[in-house]
């Protein structure tokens, strides 16, 4: 996975801590970009530095003009981002992070209401956007409907995101299979 973050290089104190930090990176480069210098933080590999990412991420969303990008896709939201990083996270530190998904995503479940409780894909995140779809009578070839909904969701590059078809399932339900009968 492959995490870079642009951060507009200013000489005030909000864009100091961000860029203190920037320069800890696997890599860091200085562009000019519409006439305005940017710093371009890399990073390689999330499991080594999963918490300076989430440092950074933490002050570039104070910061107007920052962006960031992950397996060369820009996110749409620094702070979608570091929500879903922060999760990511946290799935590295449990024994079972499988089961930790399915905790989120009952939490989230319970908390926002969802008809789909049977939803092959433990991802909290993956709900609000499967709910949208489904609202929408969005019209998609059902053994992609995970892969959209994760990319929607800017959560397809989570390690610890196993769509159906990683996970061995061969049957995939309707996007919106309603309340369970059984």
């Amino acid at each position: 996975m492959n995490l870079v973050v642009h951060i507009p290089y200013r000489a005030d104190e909000e864009s100091s801590r961000a860029l203190s930090l920037a320069r800890q990176t696997s890599s860091l480069t200085m562009e000019w970009v519409d006439g305005q210098k940017v710093a371009i933080a890399i990073f390689y590999s999330l499991l080594t530095g999963i918490d300076l990412a989430i440092q950074l991420i933490g002050e570039a969303v104070r910061l107007s003009r920052a962006w960031a990008s992950v397996n060369s896709k820009r996110m749409s939201s620094l702070i979608k981002l570091w929500q879903r990083l922060v999760c990511y996270r946290d799935t590295l530190v449990v024994y079972d992070s499988a089961c930790y998904c399915r905790e989120k995503i009952a939490l989230y479940n319970t908390l926002v209401g969802c008809d789909a409780h049977r939803c092959p894909v433990p991802c909290q995140f993956l709900c609000t956007p499967c709910k949208d779809m489904a609202q929408e009578g969005t019209t998609i070839y059902p053994e992609k409907r995970f892969e959209v909904v994760a990319t929607l969701a800017e959560i397809d590059w989570c390690p610890s995101l196993k769509l159906p078809a990683q996970s061995g399932l061969s049957r995939t339900p309707p996007l919106n299979p309603g309340l369970a009968t059984t």
